[in-house]
């Protein structure tokens, strides 16, 4: 079972109708679909952020990063919390 985290969201109410109205056209919550269309907003964002944001959207992000380590090799030392952090910024 995946972590759910509960918030408050304010919409506008045509945005609201439009949810349910998706929602109750294909048998399912208006959280499975709320989820839906800000996962794919995410995944469509900047190719500068997607490095970034892709973490966010995996179901498994650790598994993301493992897959991720060792495929960079430098000839000198490289402070990894810097180059995330500028990468988080977009520089």
């Amino acid at each position: 079972m995946q972590n759910k985290t509960r918030t408050t969201l304010i919409l506008e109410p045509k945005i609201l109708k439009t949810i349910k109205q998706i929602a109750n056209n294909k048998g399912t919550t208006q959280t499975k679909i709320i989820n839906d269309y800000l996962k794919e907003g995410i995944e469509r964002e900047a190719e500068k952020n997607k490095i970034y944001l892709k973490v966010l959207v995996e179901d498994d992000p650790k598994k993301n990063m493992d897959e991720l380590k060792g495929i960079i090799k430098t000839d000198k030392p490289v402070n990894a919390v810097k180059l995330i952090n500028e990468v988080r910024k977009g520089e």
